[in-house]
């Protein structure tokens, strides 16, 4: 257990991707509360994949493909699951009435 926190410390203080396929989920709980966890590991883990053609990386997405909510109050919900980014993706968009 200890041994993760130096390479994910390390990763963080570092600003760099972290290859691993492991999600973490004891990192997460032991940060509940925070939202940055769950938000970085989005954007900064590789995962790795071994077939006989070689080895292949899945980087992280360019954009967050997790629910949104705008400045205005709009939320973007996201309606695929799949985490293929060749894939377009489609967004609904939830608005809420202006009160006059």
């Amino acid at each position: 257990m200890f041994i993760y926190r130096y390479w994910l410390y390390a990763a963080v203080c570092y600003k760099c991707l972290l290859v691993t396929n492991d999600e973490m989920r004891d990192h997460l709980f032991q940060l509940l509360g925070t939202s940055f966890f769950p938000r970085w590991k989005e954007k900064h883990q590789v995962r790795l994949s071994v077939s006989r053609s070689g080895i292949a990386l899945q980087m992280p997405p360019p954009y967050s493909i997790v629910i949104q909510e705008s400045e205005n109050g709009s939320w973007h919900v996201p309606t695929t699951t799949n985490d293929d980014l060749e894939t377009p993706r489609q967004w609904l968009c939830a608005t809420r009435p202006i009160k006059s």
